[in-house]
């Protein structure tokens, strides 16, 4: 594969419009590996951790798919831009509409477990045992971070679990909303308060979801997704009724 070299580009692309010109100037074609992240922050003149939301951003759009210990891969050939698929022009003008204005956490919930209790449930109807190896291994590197380093990592690996189950779902628009949402999300989830016994439900709480999807479950995953959820709405209720630090 060429090796990245740095280009100028204006500012106002986004990574993910970047990173799509990228795949179409280097002709990668699906099943193609992606350079590594360092190298992509490198060629962008970003940092590690906007590489990663951004892949995490395309592969919710269905332009990638990431690999956990492998990388990511190129998963369906880029069109022009007059082009897009309406998920993509979706997910666009979704993000448009969110950045607009300061949008309210709990709303953004209340959109997440719509989409998902909808996606997970689609999810667990049509998959493939073989697509939940992808899954498996998020749950592992989830569950082998010490506690004590769990923060932005576990987060973005919590984020790529569940943009993964909605890739699963076949549903490239609801997925596009999902991404978004999430996207407006993860600022709050870095600023959560990881108790060793939250960790350990969370992980628990991952692998029942696991269990609805490999079982075909669509009720019982819909069930556990809203558990799931129910969690992340208390904990981020219970840091806003904490009073801030003063002095």
């Amino acid at each position: 594969m060429p090796a990245a070299t740095a280009t100028p580009v204006a500012g106002s692309c986004t990574l993910v419009a970047r990173l799509r010109d990228f795949i179409e100037a280097q002709s990668l074609q699906p099943g193609d590996r992606l350079p590594s992240i360092r190298e992509l922050a490198e060629h962008f003149d970003v940092k590690t951790g906007a590489v990663r939301d951004a892949l995490l951003n395309a592969q919710g759009r269905g332009l990638i798919k990431v690999l956990p210990r492998a990388g990511a891969f190129v998963e369906a050939l880029v069109e022009p831009p007059a082009k897009s698929t309406s998920a993509a022009r979706l997910g666009t003008r979704l993000r448009e509409l969110l950045a607009a204005e300061n949008q309210n956490v709990f709303h953004l919930l209340d959109a997440r477990e719509t989409l998902e209790t909808a996606l997970i449930a689609e999810a667990a109807r049509k998959r493939q045992v073989e697509d939940l190896y992808p899954l498996r291994d998020i749950l592992e590197q989830m569950a082998s971070i010490p506690p004590k380093d769990r923060g932005e990592n576990y987060v973005r690996l919590d984020v790529e679990f569940h943009l993964e189950v909605a890739r699963l779902s076949g549903n490239a628009v609801m997925a596009a909303m999902l991404s978004v949402v999430m996207e407006e999300l993860v600022p709050h989830l870095k600023e959560l308060r990881w108790s060793a016994k939250r960790h350990t439900d969370t992980d628990k709480s991952h692998a029942r979801l696991y269990s609805a999807l490999v079982e075909g479950d669509a009720l019982q995953a819909q069930e556990e997704t809203r558990n799931h959820l129910r969690h992340a709405y208390q904990s981020l209720l219970d840091r806003v009724r904490q009073p801030p630090k003063i002095g």
